[in-house]
């Protein structure tokens, strides 16, 4: 009942937190269900996986007296609701646009595709991998966001008519747009490993997290045995550290910073030490060490030096050198873009676009999600394919060419 309500000022997709709440109160579910997804149409997964604590929920203005309204927890309700009544058919609408090619199925191709369907455009996905989903159905293990809710609001956007193509990776968007496409949105986010430069990083028993993570959400989990070392410090090393610790394996997580630098969300890093995974915290790999399987990683304990502006932060190393005994080493120290598409990149190598209008360097293509900005959360990534759907509408509008 906020008159003014901060909440939704926070939320990356735009969410009406107060709107659809409201709805809640006075059991008008089913309005809350169309609310959510008119701005969110991965609402659900987002209920699951999103830091609210670090978002809307932050500015809550029942936090000074209580704690902060559970936001996640009544549009997981509202979310489930639905998917346990039946799905509320989206609203007939005129498809008379020039159509649109979406490359990559993650949560900005998925938002980008619904918006522009919406708006009338044939819009057709392509997908590298057999599944549709990106990180979210390949990366985020089952515990935190079940397979079944990503299947349901996929199958919400096939009913708004958009056309997905699996095992279809597309090397040069150019050849869309001479095919008939009228724009070309890439959405192909961060899947090339970084992080595989130590010594020792070939070894057998070493794994990237993203595989690692696939692997075991397609139920071949790889045979990690007693002792763990995850490398890495943001959420994909939680998930990859608490897979790891369910299938029985001690583990243990190096970081190279403090715990309050960690990139991870404070609720991920939580759920960790609960379930008993282990962490150090300022310590630098510097070789794997084994010859037919991992048996070690050698590390330094380091001193970080206080920042100085326009300068890179430098450290101390303290100490000797000290090993940390395992059988399995699992690399989760980022990712970047698997290809540039011949496009204009920054100088770490993500896709470059017009601020204003999401365009890159090569009229009609445009970009949003991750591979724009380096990573971020889910509903950053809705957001940013909502925007790119509105800015390729208007350009579409405007083309003389079409």
């Amino acid at each position: 009942m906020c008159a003014d309500a901060p909440c939704t000022c926070d939320c990356p997709a735009g969410v009406d937190a107060r709107g659809f709440i409201r709805k809640i109160r006075f059991e008008n579910f089913d309005g809350a269900v169309k609310l959510l997804k008119r701005f969110n149409v991965l609402a659900a997964s987002c209920a699951y996986i999103c830091p609210t604590s670090s978002q809307c929920a932050k500015g809550c203005s029942a936090a000074g007296l209580t704690t902060p309204i559970d936001i996640a927890g009544l549009q997981r309700f509202v979310m489930d609701y639905e998917r346990e009544r039946g799905m509320i058919d989206p609203a007939p609408f005129r498809r008379n646009g020039a159509k649109v090619a979406v490359l990559g199925s993650g949560p900005a191709g998925l938002s980008c595709a619904t918006e522009l369907a919406v708006r009338g455009h044939p819009v057709s996905v392509f997908e590298a991998e057999p599944e549709i989903g990106g990180m979210l159905r390949k990366a985020i293990p089952s515990f935190r966001l079940p397979p079944a809710v990503i299947d349901f609001e996929i199958e919400f956007i096939r009913r708004l008519g958009v056309e997905f193509h699996c095992l279809t990776p597309i090397d040069d968007p150019r050849r869309l747009l001479k095919d008939g496409y009228g724009a070309v949105f890439l959405a192909t986010g961060l899947w090339k490993p970084r992080g595989g430069d130590i010594i020792g990083s070939q070894l057998p028993g070493v794994y990237q997290a993203l595989d690692f993570l696939g692997l075991s959400k397609q139920g071949r989990m790889p045979d990690l045995q007693r002792r763990v070392v995850v490398i890495g410090g943001g959420d994909t090393a939680l998930d990859a550290a608490r897979v790891s610790k369910r299938s029985g394996a001690e583990c243990f997580i190096l970081y190279r910073r403090t715990q309050r630098e960690m990139p991870a969300y404070p609720k991920e890093i939580e759920a960790a030490w609960n379930e008993g995974v282990e962490f150090y915290f300022r310590v630098l790999v510097r070789s794997i060490v084994g010859s037919d399987r991992v048996t070690q990683v050698r590390c330094v304990r380091i001193r970080w030096h206080d920042p100085i502006p326009g300068m890179r932060r430098g450290y101390d190393v303290e100490g000797m050198e000290f090993v940390i005994p395992c059988d399995s080493v699992i690399y989760a120290v980022g990712q970047g873009p698997v290809s540039d598409f011949g496009l204009w990149t920054s100088q770490n190598g993500l896709i470059g676009v017009h601020k204003e209008t999401m365009m890159t360097s090569v009229e009609g293509i445009f970009a949003g999600g991750d591979i724009v900005t380096g990573g971020g959360t889910a509903a950053a990534a809705v957001g940013a394919g909502k925007k790119a759907a509105i800015k390729i509408d208007d350009y579409l509008k405007h083309s003389p060419s079409l």
